[in-house]
């Protein structure tokens, strides 16, 4: 696609932070047309356990899930990846180990 690259979405944690950063991302994309836009694919599963239970109290671990998803998103193509939810930043390491030769935004750096 022109050396477009496809961007990959690890959401669903908090479903409406997704939304938010694909509404970011649309108006940031500064497209004339609709084909001018990035090609997006986004992984929104809600049923990821919570990332702030699994830090402070010992709840379930959330990398199966992070790790599905990554694996999903490199699938579909996807060589850029960001996950909008800031306390997934914990598990990083397991969405980088997951992702291959994609680039995995940090938002904290």
């Amino acid at each position: 696609m022109n050396g477009v690259r496809r961007v990959g979405v690890l959401g669903g944690m908090g479903p409406a932070a997704t939304a938010d950063f694909y509404r970011r991302l649309i108006a940031a994309t500064g497209a004339a047309t609709d084909q001018e836009h990035l090609p997006v694919a986004i992984w929104a599963d809600p049923r990821t356990p919570d990332r702030t239970a699994a830090l402070l109290d010992g709840g379930p671990d959330p990398r199966p899930w992070l790790a599905s998803g990554t694996r999903w998103l490199v699938d579909a193509g996807c060589e850029v990846l960001a996950m909008p939810c800031n306390t997934a930043h914990a598990f990083l390491a397991t969405v980088r180990a997951e992702a291959g030769d994609a680039y995995v935004v940090d938002m904290v750096e």
